[in-house]
């Protein structure tokens, strides 16, 4: 074992922590020590210091033929950790989600010209390891389940002959007994058939649908399902979606046998390693996951847009028979219904039925996904309120602010549905509870004529403030004011200007003297004065402008700071900006030439072609700038479909763009990021409501017009 080890100069190497490896020789015959504990020690040792944070040393470079006589030999235990070791030494490991997954490319070489001195390490230890790939091949039969179980990651990821790889795992598949070790074989399919798709992709995929079809492992047939929706989606089978269920409810059977006996599992020792691989079990016990749960959880990660199967899965998991299941379902509601338009009401109605369960916990984790989702849940509004009405008759929960407590999620949700029976109740409780920050979102969800009655509320909120110190209670009661434009409250707001030396504080009230706009034209006087003087910073400036011009209409004064501010590099004063040029319509026609200036530039020119729209009026010239942007930047349709609606007839060049938006399943500003993301889904309710006027104003009618 390691022969030539001494003749290495280690001395001469380095790796993290030092510029002399020395301590590397020891590491490696922790690996193949009979001594579990050692052998922990020893691989902590080698990701910690040989290979810190997936970097590659030259003493990284000169472990790897040691590495590999490792894990040739069947005398040495937890061979399957050196063998993720190796992928990961070579770019290879199973957190990367790129086509080939490596950082450069497997074609690629290292050019001087094209690359820093300090990656040539990668590229050597990418092209070490794969040149030595074939030694995974006599591994895929070995006695070691936990070498079998890794080897096929490596295999599908690292050798350079793919059609002989995919003749391996299929000889394999019928002889593998080992779960993990055939799930792992699956896996290794769908990557093949990701990364060389023209060569294996279509028999890799016929061979996950016979394990689909065939294999009895439920847990096996779902990892061969998901990894065929990661390689070929619309080759799903029509029964997809029962199979699934069949997974859930076969796990479900599991968890009420008696447990198994545990495996017997790594030593515990003072490692990084050791200690992250029990915090992972710790979290995998608070949440109850089985692996059932998270290989669904994987499935719906790789379907994506199949919305015709994610949605109907989603009801079935949350209408569960097990209340384990239930709780993960709810997570997924919200990522998946704030990705994607549900095609009806149902997987919403599918949560919201969950509050009738005598569970607290679940019940906010209901609300708190519905508080994402509450312009598409009005379908769940009676539910909705069903809840608030019945709160009498549940225990108060103690110690905990209004705005986290169940009731005060259920306020929130039902008032930014716009649900105006919420009203009456929502007046007695903001009397006496703490201002919620987002107050200003209710009331524009309600709309001022129907949350009309709360003024006298806030504003009785704001005068008991007496003078102020700024807060994010006294900025939400006066924006609120500002929404509900509440006659009233303007002395008071007016005389709050006046008194604040708080740019925080004068931010907010601006902003509520410009919502009023004209019925608070006492306010003018000290506004003009507030933007003549010199005390305002410059991010407070347009803010100034637009309350000016909101209050006096006089566009003349605001237009040279506003032109000034559409060039800013401070996202804050050109987003400022770019809403008050909207807001000047016509009045704002002088803006147009630095609005094509910044077209011309490629400076937002999305955003800046709907201003055009605003300033102009001119179809002509707008429409060929929308049908450009509108595939070149996602995020900002709902600006451009709002100019486009206002073009009428004339934005029938548009209507492809139209009809392909209302029929995709994506939200516009779904980008495709993981993990817990929830998406903001009221930009694209608005982005479709537009859609559909430009619709209507052309006589098109969509064929496909989700709901949500």
């Amino acid at each position: 074992m390691f022969r030539g080890i001494d003749d290495v100069d280690w001395a001469s190497l380095g790796h993290a922590y030092t510029d002399s490896a020395t301590d590397v020789p020891e590491l490696l015959w922790g690996l193949a020590s009979e001594d579990a504990e050692l052998r922990e020690i020893a691989l902590d040792g080698m990701y910690g210091a040989v290979h810190h944070q997936g970097d590659v040393y030259d003493s990284t470079l000169a472990c790897v033929p040691f590495l590999f006589e490792l894990i040739a030999s069947e005398a040495i235990a937890d061979r399957g950790a050196v063998v993720g070791l190796l992928c990961s030494i070579a770019g290879a490991s199973e957190d990367q989600d790129t086509a080939d997954d490596d950082w450069f490319g497997e074609s690629a070489a290292f050019d001087p010209e094209v690359h820093e001195d300090w990656q040539r390490p990668f590229f050597d230890a990418r092209d070490m390891v794969r040149g030595r790939a074939g030694v995974f091949l006599g591994l895929l039969g070995d006695p070691d389940p936990g070498v079998r179980a890794a080897v096929p990651a490596a295999l599908g990821r690292l050798h350079a002959e793919p059609v002989r790889v995919l003749g391996a795992l299929r000889g394999r598949l019928a002889a593998e007994t080992d779960p993990e070790a055939a799930r792992s074989l699956a896996r290794a399919l769908g990557t093949l058939a990701v990364r060389v798709p023209a060569d294996v992709g279509a028999e890799a995929g016929g061979l996950l649908r016979e394990l689909v079809a065939g294999v009895p492992d439920p847990e096996l047939r779902m990892t061969a399902l998901t990894e065929l929706a990661r390689c070929a989606p619309g080759e799903l089978p029509p029964d997809t979606v029962e199979i699934a269920l069949d997974v859930m409810r076969l796990a479900r059977e599991t968890a009420e046998l008696p447990p198994a006996p545990p495996a017997p599992g790594r030593p515990r020792t003072n490692t990084l390693i050791s200690h992250l691989r029990e915090l992972e079990a710790e979290h995998r016990r608070g949440l109850g996951l089985h692996e059932a749960d998270e290989l669904l959880a994987a499935f719906h990660g790789e379907l994506r847009d199949r919305a015709d199967i994610r949605f109907p899965l989603l009801i079935g998991m949350l209408e569960s028979p097990d209340g384990r299941q239930r709780r993960h379902a709810v997570s997924m509601a919200g990522r998946l219904l704030t990705g994607w338009r549900a095609p009806d009401d149902e997987p919403v109605l599918a949560l919201a039925r969950l509050l009738r369960e005598d569970d607290l916990r679940l019940q906010k984790d209901v609300l708190r996904e519905l508080r994402h989702l509450a312009p598409v849940s009005h379908g769940a509004s009676a539910e909705l309120v069903s809840y608030v009405e019945a709160w009498e008759e549940r225990p108060v929960e103690t110690g905990t602010p209004f705005a986290e407590m169940a009731l005060g999620l259920a306020f929130e949700v039902v008032a930014l549905q716009g649900d105006e029976r919420i009203v009456p109740g929502l007046g007695h409780v903001l009397e006496v509870v703490e201002i919620p920050e987002n107050l200003p979102r209710w009331i524009e969800a309600l709309g001022p004529a129907a949350a009309a009655p709360l003024g006298p509320v806030l504003d009785a909120r704001l005068t008991a403030l007496g003078h102020p110190t700024p807060s994010a209670g006294l900025d939400a009661l006066a924006g609120a004011l500002g929404l509900l434009r509440h006659g009233p409250s303007v002395p008071l707001l007016t005389r709050i200007l006046r008194e604040t030396t708080d740019p925080r504080t004068r931010r907010a009230v601006l902003r509520a003297l410009s919502d009023y706009g004209p019925s608070a034209a006492e306010a003018a006087e000290p506004v003009r004065r507030l933007w003549e003087s010199a005390e305002l910073r410059e991010e407070e400036r347009v803010d100034a402008a637009r309350a000016l011009w909101a209050l006096t209409g006089d566009a003349e004064a605001v237009l040279p700071l506003v032109r000034e501010s559409l060039r800013s590099r401070s996202w804050g004063r050109w987003y400022g900006a770019i809403r008050l040029t909207g807001a000047l319509g016509r009045s704002g026609a002088a803006l147009a030439p630095t609005l094509r200036d910044m077209i011309a530039a490629g400076e937002t020119p999305a955003r800046a072609a709907a201003a055009l729209w605003q300033v102009t009026g001119d179809p002509e010239e707008v429409l060929p700038l929308i049908a450009e942007q509108w595939p070149a930047a996602p995020k900002e349709r709902p600006a451009l479909a709002a100019a486009l609606a206002g073009t009428g007839p004339a934005a029938a060049p548009a209507l492809p763009l139209i009809r392909a938006e209302l029929a995709s399943a994506r939200r516009h500003n779904n980008d495709g990021s993981g993990g817990n993301m929830r998406y903001d889904v009221r930009p694209d309710v608005a982005l479709l409501a537009d859609c559909r006027r430009v619709l209507a104003a052309c006589g098109g009618q969509s064929d496909e017009e989700p709901t949500g």
